[in-house]
């Protein structure tokens, strides 16, 4: 059994009845991304990993080989500041929060295009998939080879989708998004706006989110 309860995750086949929806700006009209420059300095409100990280659903790579260049949003300021900011933060028993470390970190709110199809790994979806949300969203980093399979997969047998939609672990209130760069129009959606969360209300409002969750600053 895994961490979480759910069992081992099995492998996707090659034809998996994976659910294509829709997303209009009546289901979510803003989403929120959040990126780091602390270990690439260059990064900016609209760039998308090229194949770099290690993450539960990225990277993957298209028929040709080369990387899908991936991009993250939630439905939520505060999601997307936990699926970041917080990411790696024990919440149980609570963890240790740098403070410092909001100087690298950009908070961007952003309009997606509409109609937006996406593949659905919510929770409604995935019984036809014959898998449960805790082997592919709740599982812990040690699982990430076994889950971005499914990523891949999905990416590979759905040609029209344009994302991969889901709900948060760190935030199950919130819906997220990975983004497929070579799916989307260009400019692949529209920034309304990008605050550093070092300073002002943004920073104010990161801050009383670490004390909600009794974490320890340092």
């Amino acid at each position: 059994m895994s961490a979480t309860g759910g069992g081992p995750l099995r492998a996707p086949g090659a034809d998996e009845r994976f659910q294509v929806r829709e997303l209009s700006h009546r289901d979510v009209a803003e989403w929120f991304h959040v990126y780091s420059t602390r270990s690439h300095p260059g990064t900016r409100a609209d760039s998308f990993a090229e194949g770099w990280g290690d993450t539960r659903f990225a990277p993957i790579h298209a028929p040709s080989g080369e990387p899908v260049h991936t991009y993250y949003v939630a439905s939520t300021p505060q999601a997307a500041i936990m699926e970041s900011v917080l990411h790696d933060v024990a919440l149980s028993p609570p963890g240790l929060f740098e403070l410092a470390s909001l100087a690298h970190f950009h908070l961007v709110r952003l309009r997606l295009p509409a109609p937006l199809r996406y593949v659905s790994l919510h929770t409604p979806d995935l019984p036809r998939l014959g898998i449960e949300r805790a082997q592919l969203i709740d599982s812990l980093p040690a699982h990430y080879p076994q889950t971005r399979r499914w990523s891949q997969a999905a990416y590979l047998q759905r040609p029209d989708a344009q994302a991969l939609g889901y709900g948060s672990r760190r935030d199950d209130s919130a819906r997220c998004l990975m983004l497929f760069r070579q799916r989307l129009p260009d400019p692949p959606f529209e920034i309304l706006q990008e605050e550093p969360l070092a300073v002002g209300a943004r920073r104010a409002e990161a801050m009383a989110l670490v004390r909600s969750l009794g974490l320890h600053e340092v």
